[in-house]
């Protein structure tokens, strides 16, 4: 787990600067799904007070009318095919089937009608997916993360985005994982190197301010 000494270095050495939001952000809800969402589930973990905080995000873009993207991960082949060699990493994933409750978005969310749905088969929102075609159709330049978990598939979808030239800001305590401290670590490498790590209300208050008068 970093320290206050791990921070001050970085920090000499000029890590951690701000990206800042851009012209235009949209909001992708990364694999709120019930195999993820369900703590009864072999890759579940209690996330309820994310799904708090992510609805207030969502209400929050729905009434700005910006885009927003949820992504699922679900494998249509029986045998699990189309996960390549993941499924020999995490046996878990044979829960996330095509047509099963395990791969839907968590009912507690404010998903509705215009939200996009991405079906991925792999960590990232990127990989596999039409979501550049989507963003770029959108005009969008900046992407707010939520979602699970942090140390995987948020990671992943940030350190992409990034990569492709878009803003990611992670929305620290509306992002969950299984472990605390995979969580904890993720979000400081993140903060230092590829997205700002920003808290629900920081997000909220800024995207209604800068963009109020533009949309």
């Amino acid at each position: 787990m970093q320290t206050k000494n791990d921070e001050a270095l970085f920090k000499e050495r000029g890590f951690g600067k701000l990206i800042g939001f851009g012209k235009k952000p949209c909001l992708i809800v990364v694999d709120m799904i019930t195999g993820f969402t369900d703590p009864t589930m072999p890759m579940g973990s209690d996330l309820s007070s994310q799904i708090v905080n992510v609805n207030k995000l969502l209400d929050t873009m729905h009434t700005m009318d910006f885009p927003v993207f949820f992504t699922t991960i679900s494998y249509d082949d029986d045998t699990l095919a189309d996960s390549g060699i993941w499924y020999q990493k995490m046996e878990g994933l044979k829960t996330l089937k095509a047509g099963t409750e395990a791969v839907q978005v968590d009912s507690r969310l404010h998903f509705r009608s215009g939200d996009g749905l991405l079906s991925k088969k792999y960590a990232s929102a990127f990989f596999g997916t039409d979501l550049i075609a989507r963003l770029n159709a959108n005009g969008v330049d900046t992407i707010i993360i939520v979602g699970c978990t942090t140390c995987g598939c948020v990671r992943a979808t940030a350190v992409d985005a990034l990569q492709y030239g878009y803003r990611p800001i992670v929305v620290e305590d509306a992002v969950g994982d299984r472990s605390l401290a995979s969580h904890e670590q993720s979000l400081f490498d993140l903060h230092q190197k590829y997205a700002d790590v920003l808290k629900m209300d920081q997000v909220i208050a800024t995207v209604s301010a800068k963009y109020a008068s533009v949309y």
